[in-house]
């Protein structure tokens, strides 16, 4: 099959890359979290940035592995220093009781950048509704992005997600922030007390430990002059 598309894109003189489709596998968890680790910095999107990590990865796959593929070079080969997973997209669908609709989410999507006008999102995303149409024939699909990634805007709505709502993120750092920084403090005092106070107790097992050895090496020395006193003896008797 990969031949054939190989075979097909020289035929119509396309220079893009083959790669395929498929259901994300335990295998593919490492390099998937490598691809978003690569993509989500904290310098360009810092949202995406606190929201990723490993346990994003497996729980997905373990919870809705359905809605967890990969895109794979067809052209990878053991040893190669090529990229063998170039894109994915995670996602899940939301049913809500009571209600006859169910949502698809895409959650997380990311290319790389090697790969990129390859059109590797656009095949996850297509074939990942499709997933979802067929199993749990959803009618509605979501997705969000930061509003200044213009790249990713411009891609769903190619796609047809022209239905947009703002989303207001907000944080706080709880060090300035007046309504939570005495807690933090707090906190921060407790634990710093439970670690003295660990370490006071620590010490008090080492410092008696130590006084068992002493006195055990006491009574091994006594022992020993004993035991010579005792050979004296009898060499004089």
């Amino acid at each position: 099959m990969a031949q054939e598309r190989r075979d097909q894109n020289q035929t119509n003189g396309v220079a893009k890359r083959s790669f395929s489709v498929r259901t994300m596998e335990i295998e593919d968890l490492a390099e998937v979290y490598q691809l978003g680790a690569m993509n989500f910095k904290a310098d360009l999107w810092p949202m995406l940035y606190r929201s990723w990590d490993e346990y994003e990865v497996t729980t997905l796959f373990n919870t809705d592995g359905d809605y967890c593929l990969v895109a794979e070079n067809d052209d990878w080969e053991q040893g190669s220093k090529e990229q063998r997973i170039v894109g994915f997209v995670l996602g899940t669908v939301i049913s809500k009781p009571g209600s006859a609709w169910s949502y698809g989410y895409v959650l997380w999507l990311c290319s790389h950048d090697l790969w990129a006008r390859e059109g590797v999102a656009g095949k996850l995303v297509d074939k990942l509704v499709e997933i979802m149409v067929e199993e749990d024939g959803i009618r509605i699909i979501m997705a969000d992005t930061d509003p200044d990634n213009h790249r990713a805007v411009r891609f769903f709505a190619k796609k047809g997600f022209t239905d947009t709502k703002p989303h207001l993120y907000l944080s706080s750092n709880l060090e300035h922030n007046p309504h939570y920084a005495p807690m933090l403090k707090k906190s921060r005092a407790a634990a710093a007390a439970e670690t003295a106070e660990r370490k006071k107790k620590k010490k008090k097992t080492r410092d008696w430990t130590s006084g068992l050895n002493d006195e055990k090496k006491k009574r091994t020395k006594s022992k020993k002059k004993l035991k010579k006193r005792k050979k004296k003896k009898k060499k004089t008797g």
